[in-house]
């Protein structure tokens, strides 16, 4: 099992959904198809759960990174929308 490590130093264990969701979010201020979003939501967090499936801990930059470069390939739109969500 994976444990994450947060930026405030919390841990908890990795929970694919959550990368899911945090793409699904950022979709929501673009104009991408729904079922296209949750179809790229799913391959990206299997993707990233694979990834790191090894690992006993990773921090959650290192998860975001990943994310970010999956989207950068599949929709730049929502990579976008998922950097400036940082931001805010």
């Amino acid at each position: 099992m994976t444990i994450v490590i947060k930026r405030d130093g919390s841990r908890e264990k990795f929970d694919r959904k959550k990368i899911a969701r945090g793409i699904e979010k950022a979709s929501m201020r673009t104009d991408v198809d729904k079922k296209r979003v949750k179809e790229i939501a799913e391959r990206i967090a299997k993707r990233v759960e694979e990834y790191f499936k090894t690992r006993n801990e990773v921090r959650s930059e290192e998860i975001r990174n990943r994310v970010l470069s999956e989207l950068d390939r599949e929709e730049r739109k929502i990579a976008d929308e998922f950097r400036a969500y940082r931001k805010v």
